[in-house]
């Protein structure tokens, strides 16, 4: 009995496709069916993407502002590359300030720098607001929210912190028309600097803190004094609210010391002091007929001062003494009588006075 062999396998797979109804589908036809899905999904994505685009054709999509503020409105706007174009109020239960309308309406494809022009909830003739000590930012939002407009913004010298309005060119509680233009000044937080010199001290300190600055005084030797010399910065120089302003200030002289005075050197006598100098003095000053001079028994000399106490006499029994001054007038002696120099104001040494002028004699 023969057997049939079986027929040779093949390499290749053979899938059978014909699947009994609730078999599970094969993992290759799962894997068609993600990829499928995944690029649906990603069509319509990329539709809707493209049709909410604010750039179709270089136009942009008008925003949808209706019920925003103006300030939200004109933000809302101004960041989609548009502008704000008329502002119109009417009357409305709906709150002041709130959008009714606007025009292009949402959605609709405007070129870039187009303007939306709105229809604002609240009085057709507003009253406009005081501005004044409000910083720039906030002056702006306050016409805005009431359907005016902020005109030309300008920087001024002031006291006031910088950004702060200190002008309006329309004045608070006027009431104009919608989309009024209210020009501004805004302080630059700078000043100009008073003149001060010539002014007291006091004066020049209550002036620049007037204007805002703090003052650093310092003083100079003057014949006014108190008075402000110098400043810096100089006299209408801008200058920041809260900077230093320095004033010289005079101030006066201080008195020049007494000068001591130089004393009077005594002049050194040249004279030489001794008994053969001084009895020669003595003998220089008696006439030839006079009784002879012996000697001398003392004598004393001070300062280009002397005194000298003779024996005069001829014989040695018959001596009597007598007192002879000198003082010198250089290289010698001159005699002066007791009278000059025992005077008030005399020259004449304190230690020769009680030998000098005492009325004893030796």
């Amino acid at each position: 009995m023969s057997t049939t062999p079986p027929a040779a396998s093949d390499d290749s797979t053979t899938v059978d496709i014909d699947t009994k109804p609730g078999s599970p589908l094969p993992t290759y036809v799962w894997i068609i069916i993600a990829v499928v899905v995944g690029l649906l999904a990603a069509g319509l994505t990329w539709l809707v993407m493209r049709g909410g685009s604010d750039d179709v054709g270089g136009t942009i999509a008008s925003p949808s502002v209706v019920g925003f503020t103006i300030e939200e409105a004109t933000t809302t706007i101004e960041g989609a590359g548009l502008q704000i174009g008329d502002i119109s109020l009417q009357p409305s239960d709906i709150e002041n300030g709130r959008i009714l309308e606007q025009n292009p309406p949402a959605g609709a494809q405007l070129a870039l720098g187009s303007r939306i022009d709105i229809v604002v909830s609240g009085d057709a003739n507003p009253v406009v607001p005081d501005l004044l000590s409000l910083n720039e930012s906030d002056a702006v939002n306050a016409l805005i929210a009431l359907g005016l407009r902020a005109g030309t913004i300008t920087e001024t010298s002031s006291a006031e912190e910088a950004g702060q309005v200190v002008a309006q060119s329309v004045a608070a509680g006027e009431q104009v028309p919608i989309g009024t233009q209210v020009d501004l000044r805004v302080s630059n937080g700078r000043v100009g600097v008073a003149d001060v010199v010539g002014l007291t001290a006091a004066e020049a300190k209550a002036a620049l803190r007037n204007e805002g600055f703090k003052i650093t005084e310092q003083e100079q030797e003057s014949g006014q004094p108190g008075i402000v010399l110098s400043q810096s910065p100089e006299a209408g120089a801008d200058a920041a609210v809260g900077s230093t302003v320095v004033i010289t200030v005079g101030k006066a002289p201080e008195p020049s010391p007494t000068p001591t005075p130089t004393p009077t050197p005594t002049p050194v006598s040249q004279a030489v002091c001794g008994r053969d100098v001084l009895t020669k003095a003595v003998e220089d000053t008696r006439s030839p007929g006079d009784t002879p001079v012996q000697g001398l028994q003392d004598y004393t000399c001070v300062a280009g001062w002397a005194v000298a106490i003779a024996q005069i006499g001829d014989q040695p029994d018959q001596i009597v003494l007598d007192r002879f001054i000198f003082t010198t007038d250089g290289d010698n002696w001159s005699r002066i009588s007791r009278n000059q120099a025992c005077a008030d104001g005399s020259d004449l040494p304190d230690a020769l006075r009680p030998s000098a002028c005492s009325n004893v004699v030796g």
